[in-house]
């Protein structure tokens, strides 16, 4: 019998907290551990396992059919429920003939490449910025030869998009929306299996680190797939996970309200850090304007170059001359509601007036109207003294040349009073549309780990996969990427299943 003493209590004592902390140091090793020891109801083989099924997961899941393999879609909702279905849907691309048949002809890829590099601050990866130039127009042929997709006219824009988006005609729906029901149509065609409520929690490998499958939690319980060719996660990237959001980017970004889908939270991580992946730009993220609580987006009236920005507390925060993201990424730095009122007047010049009160009217998303700001700030919840002196501060600035000198400064280039009755009032905040932090690929969708090589049949695609974007992008460049890097991915996948 063992006799028990202080000691012997101590020794046992520091070998189980010893334990706890290899628990709480390698969470992701435990749990590789936990679900390895954890029975599964059975196995099927493919020669392509995609997690995710949006714009990036379906275009691998029909390229992987169409060249010649078998592909399985996992799903975890019980739906397609990532960004695509909110997004308008621009595709983002030149040298399309598209854009010949309407005589745009004044852009190039080198153009493009160089835009989409400064957009990116020159921080994103410029292997996968040149290949997504040089094949965009080819991705958007097959958008609509393969998938039949139908691009509305183009409207040349502004700089950096000029001629280049692709606006989907959603036929009622937003294009993103019906972009997925179409590949879904095609993907039904082809008999591809999509498994809805199939959850991927861990990455099946080999004794060399390579990856084999996926284990999935289904109704029935976990269920392996087999991969021959590789897996392709595309399942978007972390901007519904608070816990990631505040990891990687601070507590501030964790109020940002959520623009996108809830239920993109991570898995392209989760997934692929245990395997040592090379992660990247992960306090990178798109941002814009929101009402959480209806989903009206009022970048429009943002960006139209009337009116003012005030906070809860009826004062100017941000210099009313910046991008409609920049507005949505500084509120919640600047104030701690993360609320803020778009003020403007009813100046018959406003190009966006009309249209937000329509929109939200429609989507039945409180604004205010009153014929005196004292009113509208009443009306809106602002302290109506503090809002009518920011007002005729902003206007006395303006008649005198002196907004430069306000705090913030406004440097609009054209700046417009606020003073002809009604005056309107529409409440916003900072949210976050998508992040652009992952897995780092390459130019053929391979997954690369710290050494930066490439992790053996392991795939990335779209939101989930890191590199393409830094800070911003150019409108249409995501449902582009995704489009691109998805069947880049299912070539490769062919290819490799092919040689096992």
């Amino acid at each position: 019998m063992t006799r028990l003493s202080r000691r012997n209590l101590l020794k046992g004592g520091l070998a189980a907290a010893g334990a706890g902390a290899a628990v709480m140091l390698n969470p992701a090793w435990t749990t590789a551990q936990t679900m390895q020891q954890t029975k599964t109801i059975g196995t099927e083989t493919y020669d392509a396992v995609i997690v995710g099924a949006g714009v990036a997961g379906l275009a691998c899941a029909i390229e992987v059919h169409d060249q010649g393999g078998k592909p399985i879609v996992l799903e975890k909702m019980g739906r397609p429920s990532g960004n695509a279905i909110f997004a308008l849907g621009s595709v983002c691309v030149t040298g399309t003939r598209v854009q010949k048949q309407q005589g745009i002809d004044d852009d190039t890829v080198d153009k493009f490449y160089e835009d989409m590099m400064k957009v990116s601050i020159q921080r994103a990866d410029p292997e996968l910025t040149r290949y997504y130039a040089e094949n965009s127009a080819e991705a958007a042929h097959w958008l609509m030869d393969v998938i039949g997709v139908k691009f509305l006219k183009i409207i040349k824009a502004p700089y950096p998009r000029f001629g280049r988006i692709h606006r989907i005609d959603g036929e009622g729906l937003t294009g993103g929306s019906l972009l997925i029901r179409k590949l879904l149509a095609e993907a039904k065609k082809r008999n591809i299996t999509v498994l809805y409520h199939a959850k991927a929690v861990e990455l099946l490998k080999n004794d060399k680190m390579e990856v084999t499958g996926v284990r999935a939690l289904t109704p029935d319980g976990l269920k392996e797939f087999n991969a021959k060719g590789g897996v392709l996660i595309a399942s978007g990237g972390f901007s519904a996970n608070r816990e990631m959001v505040t990891m990687y980017m601070g507590g501030w970004a964790a109020n940002l309200a959520t623009r996108g889908s809830p239920y993109v939270t991570g898995e392209n991580i989760t997934l692929t850090k245990p395997l040592f992946a090379q992660l990247v730009h992960m306090d990178q993220f798109h941002g814009g304007p929101i009402v959480a609580e209806t989903h009206v987006n009022p970048a429009d009236i943002l960006n139209a170059g009337y009116g003012i920005i005030v906070s809860m507390q009826g004062k100017r925060i941000i210099d009313e001359a910046g991008t409609y993201v920049a507005k949505a990424k500084t509120l919640p730095r600047v104030t701690k509601e993360n609320r803020a009122f778009q003020i403007c007047d009813a100046n018959s010049k406003n190009p966006q007036l009309e249209k937000m009160i329509k929109k939200y009217t429609y989507l039945n998303s409180p604004f205010y109207q009153a014929n005196t700001i004292e009113e509208l700030a009443k009306a809106a919840g602002l302290p109506p003294e503090e809002t009518v002196k920011t007002v005729e501060g902003y206007n006395e600035a303006l008649k005198n040349n002196a907004l430069r000198q306000l705090t913030p400064p406004n440097t609009l280039k054209s700046p417009y009073s606020v003073d002809q009755a009604p005056f309107y009032a529409f409440p916003f905040e900072g949210g976050m549309t998508a992040t652009f932090g992952g897995p780092k690929i390459n130019v053929r969708a391979e997954v690369v780990n710290t050494e930066r090589q490439p992790i053996p049949g392991l795939y990335a695609a779209g939101n989930a996969a890191g590199g393409l974007f830094y800070d911003d992008y150019i409108g249409g460049c995501q449902i582009g990427g995704a489009t691109i890097y998805g069947r880049v991915a299912a070539k490769e996948i062919v290819k490799r299943s092919k040689k096992a």
